[in-house]
């Protein structure tokens, strides 16, 4: 009898320690994970050789799905959604991810300014009169201005603003909500419109301009209330913020809460409540390329030398509240850079890197002959040659 409970004790023993072991070797796996995963996200080196020998991110241009063009000097190439759209002898063309032509939409212009902003797209005539807005594959609405449109933007709500010249104004600044309605109009006597972002809940409207009545060139901002702009139009203006007179603005984007993202020639600043405060110094930094459109991101590409005739190219993904910095480090020198939400595009001639904001290599897609040009949303890329487009998706 004690030698059946003494051997039932020690199986029951057993199956404890036999758990224990299972139990200390899932921890062990999952600790071993966290601390490569930890690796990967701050070591450089470490990222680089997993992304070419674990995670296989290369693509190669024969791997990859086409888009056939004619080769016609006048068709334009748009990404927009989740969709490439071909623009040629007045007809919008939509392709999906493998390359199927799914959709078109006739439009009356001949050459066409495309912007958008989530599930909307904005579309003018350069230099024209007429502009559309475009939800998924479908035309919400046309319409048709007095005076000749020099830019376009759209918000994520649908909102769009025109800028406008004639021969009375430098810039008329004109803001349509998304059933096509004119909610707000400016007009500027002595200042040439920059640039124009809605913010995204729609409530608040920048206008970037540059004064060029006196000698010396003054950049400015307004920030106007849309609402006040329709009850109350002479309390619509809450502020102009004036920069210093050495300082040239070139762009503004509205980010997440609130906060305008500010480019000029010398330095990246956060404007609110009045108070400019700046994120870069763009003077200290041997800078190639820098943008602020992205989704509560900025993003600049420093070069760095490594030799006589080498360099190094160092993205910087920069959160503008925390100023937390992410890295993306390549042994080539950039040749161009394309952002849109969460995704970067470097292009390097043969070679293309798309990488998330948090400077994770995405994909690297490896191309026969020099890249064209990119067009891009955060679920696909367009690599557009003459008579082509290879479409990558992410």
């Amino acid at each position: 009898m004690k030698d059946f409970w003494a051997e039932e004790l020690q199986n029951q023993r057993k199956g404890k320690l036999k758990k224990l072991a299972v139990f200390i070797g899932i921890l062990a796996i999952f600790m071993i994970l966290l601390i490569l995963i930890i690796i990967y996200m701050y070591n450089l080196n470490f990222r680089r050789w997993c992304d070419e020998n674990v995670l296989k991110k290369e693509v190669l241009q024969e791997d990859t799905r086409t888009i056939e063009l004619d080769g016609d000097e006048n068709t334009q190439v748009y990404a927009y959604d989740k969709y490439i759209c071909v623009f040629r002898k007045k007809t919008l063309e939509f392709y999906n991810r493998v390359g199927s032509q799914v959709s078109t939409i006739d439009l009356d212009i001949n050459k066409a300014v495309f912007v958008s902003n989530g599930k909307y797209m904005a579309i003018c005539e350069e230099n024209g009169q007429k502009f559309y807005l475009i939800s998924g594959r479908e035309k919400i609405y046309e319409n048709e201005v007095e005076g000749n449109i020099t830019q376009i933007n759209v918000n994520r709500n649908g909102y769009v603003s025109i800028v406008l010249s004639n021969a009375s104004y430098k810039s008329i600044v004109d803001v349509y909500d998304r059933s096509g309605k004119s909610i707000f109009k400016t007009n500027l006597v002595t200042s040439i419109v920059v640039d124009v972002s809605i913010s995204p809940d729609s409530k608040y409207l920048a206008i970037a301009e540059i004064d060029i009545s006196g000698i010396i060139i003054k950049s400015s901002i307004q920030i106007i209330s849309i609402d006040l702009a329709q009850t109350a139009p002479k309390e619509s203006m809450l502020y102009k913020y004036e920069a210093p007179t050495d300082k040239l603005i070139l762009n503004i984007e509205y980010q997440e809460k609130g906060k305008l993202i500010c480019m000029y020639n010398d330095s990246i600043e956060s404007l609110e409540n009045n108070t400019s405060t700046e994120i870069i110094d763009l003077k200290e930094k041997n800078i190639a390329f820098a943008t602020i459109e992205l989704n509560n991101k900025i993003a600049i590409l420093e070069e760095i030398s490594t030799g006589e005739y080498t360099s190094d190219t160092y993205a910087k993904i920069i959160n503008p509240v925390t100023l937390k910095e992410r890295q993306y480090v390549t042994e080539d020198v950039a040749k161009s850079l394309e952002t849109v939400e969460n995704k970067i595009a470097i292009n390097f001639g043969t070679e293309l890197h798309i990488v998330s904001t948090n400077g994770i290599l995405l994909k690297k897609y490896i191309s026969e002959t020099e890249i064209n040009d990119i067009v891009m949303t955060d679920s696909l890329v367009g690599v557009v040659y003459r008579d082509r487009i290879q479409i990558i998706n992410l």
